[in-house]
C-alpha cells in the first residue's frame, strides 16, 4: 500500500488515481505520520458496503454534511473530481466510470470493521440448512 502526504496530494490527483486504478491497491494519506484518508478503488468499496450493509442491515450512515457546498467537479488529467457535501469525500471519475474514492480514515476504518461483521455473519441458504442439521443432531447442553 502506497502512502503519501496530504499536501502532495492535493495538487494532483491524477498520479494517485491512476496509480489506484492501474494496480487496484489502496492509497493512504498521511498528515503528520497519522493516516487521514484512504484512495481506495471502486469496486472494492462497492464490496465493502455491501458486507457492511449485510451486518447493519440498513444503509451505512454518511459523514455529516459541511458547513458550506464545495465548489463544482475539478479536472485531474483525464479524471473528474466530485467533492460530496461533507468536503472530505471525494468521487474521481474517468469518463462516465467511478474510478476511485476517497475517504475519511476513521469512517473507512468503521466500515472495513462492518464488514468484516457482515461477512462473518452472512451463510448462504444451503451452510444455513446444514448448520441447522447439525444443531439438530447435537445433544442438549446438559447432557454429555
Amino acid at each position: 500500500m502506497v502512502s503519501v502526504e496530504r499536501t502532495e496530494a492535493a495538487d494532483d490527483f491524477s498520479r494517485l488515481v491512476a496509480l489506484v486504478e492501474e494496480t487496484g491497491e489502496r492509497v493512504t494519506l498521511t498528515e503528520d505520520d497519522q493516516v487521514v484518508g484512504v484512495l481506495i478503488p471502486a469496486a472494492e468499496l462497492a464490496a465493502l458496503e455491501y458486507w457492511a450493509q449485510r451486518h447493519h442491515g440498513r444503509p451505512i450512515p454518511l459523514p455529516n454534511a459541511a458547513e458550506e457546498r464545495p465548489p463544482g467537479p475539478a479536472e485531474h488529467g483525464p479524471y473528474m473530481q466530485y467533492v460530496h457535501m461533507d468536503g472530505g469525500c471525494m468521487t474521481f471519475t474517468r469518463g462516465r466510470m467511478v474510478v476511485a474514492e476517497l475517504r475519511p480514515a476513521d469512517w473507512f476504518d468503521w466500515l472495513e470493521q462492518q464488514a468484516v461483521y457482515g461477512r462473518q455473519g452472512y451463510m448462504s441458504p444451503e451452510q444455513s440448512a446444514a448448520f441447522a442439521e447439525f444443531l439438530a443432531r447435537q445433544p442438549p447442553v446438559g447432557e454429555q
